[in-house]
């Protein structure tokens, strides 16, 4: 695809609001038309037949069924066998079923750090209670460097730690963690490995058999396109057997990923469409990619005009990055939430701000809807007006 083709051109491929700036694709992702279209057609067919879609399409059996041949296309897309994908409605559920299913007992360690997904932090605080285990946080330094942030790792693993838990892309600080070096760093001691990429599926290219973690969970609805509540997890098979789902049905005894597949009645046409979703990615080519790199360094730019720098070195950036904007004293969450609501009401921005490590930042997200007048607008809007503490 042309690269003229990105940016406003490319607007009418989705349903967003033509009056607004969608600066935060990396929250909750947009789905295009045609792969709504394609959920759409597939909720009628269940709704005219739904017996059969539901015992035919979706419940486990010895042939293929249509939900294991959208997981194959997946799996091929993301370096892994159909055997080793399961889908969920999202990374959280995912992350829950894998630390659920770790033994766990006093003296043992579960390591995560101090940019970890809140919902992530609290369900290990919450097994930790359950087992006796504690929580072991590593802390990056801030701003982050990859040679940091591999060193902080190396330091903060012990024999004790039975789970550790990384995130490719941190979720309110925007870093690209280099996970080829973070990765063999974190099972010196034969830890097991969960990777947390919530937005690494159609945001960096995956080969998750050549990556060697354990796990590795993350949203479609993102990066690919997906509809709402459309994520997967990736089990390696030395670990398979002993992923649980947090719901046992039917199937249960039938083990990884079967188990996943059936847990109940739930609407799975969004995972059906998972297909579509692979096409319209596709469709877009290598180019969008690059493209988005092109608006994070305009975007780099813009925002080091207002005198922000970014969280991370450039080893670090990927299609979302975030900024610390200067402030005269320690910000906030009501900072944040303020300058949310400021960009949305006086400017119909959406961007997302966080009160982090006594700091307040802003990520902006580039997708190929997005183009560099509306970071432009995002940094006039910011030089007008302001933020709190500024």
């Amino acid at each position: 695809m042309s690269p003229t083709a990105f940016g406003k051109p490319m607007r009418p491929l989705w349903h967003l609001a033509p009056d607004a700036t969608f600066l935060n694709h990396g929250s909750f992702g947009a789905c295009p038309r045609e792969v709504l279209a394609e959920q759409d057609r597939l909720r009628l067919e269940m709704e005219a037949h739904p017996d059969r879609f539901m015992r035919e399409r979706i419940m486990p059996r010895a042939e293929e069924t249509g939900l294991r041949a959208a997981i194959a296309q997946l799996a091929r897309f993301v370096g892994a066998g159909a055997s080793e994908v399961a889908l969920v409605e999202n990374a959280t559920s995912a992350v829950q079923a894998i630390v659920r299913s770790m033994p766990l007992g006093p003296g043992d360690e579960v390591l995560i750090n101090d940019h970890t997904y809140n919902a992530v932090r609290l369900i290990v605080e919450s097994r930790c209670r359950e087992t006796g285990a504690r929580p072991r946080v590593a802390r990056y330094p801030f701003p982050a460097t990859a040679e940091g942030v591999v060193e902080c790792l190396r330091e903060a693993l012990t024999p004790q730690v039975r789970l550790a838990i990384v995130d490719h892309i941190t979720s309110p600080t925007a870093l690209a963690i280099p996970l080829d070096r973070v990765v063999a760093e974190l099972r010196r001691f034969g830890a097991k490995v969960l990777v947390d990429g919530a937005h690494g599926v159609g945001h960096v290219p995956l080969e998750l058999r050549a990556l060697g973690a354990d796990w590795y969970v993350s949203n479609a609805h993102k990066w690919l396109f997906a509809p709402k509540g459309t994520a997967f997890l990736y089990a390696r098979e030395e670990v398979a057997a002993m992923t649980q789902p947090t719901v046992v049905s039917h199937f249960v005894e039938s083990g990884f990923p079967a188990s996943y597949d059936w847990v109940g009645t739930r609407d799975c046409t969004g995972w059906l469409a998972l297909p579509a979703a692979l096409r319209f990615f596709d469709s877009l080519g290598g180019e969008a990619l690059r493209y988005r790199e092109r608006l994070i360094a305009h975007g780099t730019r813009a925002m080091e005009g207002l005198g922000a720098r970014a969280v991370g070195a450039d080893d670090l950036a990927c299609s979302m990055r975030s900024f610390i904007l200067p402030q005269q004293r320690a910000a906030m969450r009501e900072d944040a939430e303020a300058l949310a609501r400021q960009l949305w009401q006086q400017h119909r921005i959406q961007s997302m701000a966080v009160a982090f490590a006594d700091k307040l930042l802003l990520r902006i997200s580039a997708q190929a809807y997005v183009d560099a007048q509306d970071l432009d607008r995002l940094a006039a809007a910011l030089d007008r007006d302001g933020w709190p503490g500024r």
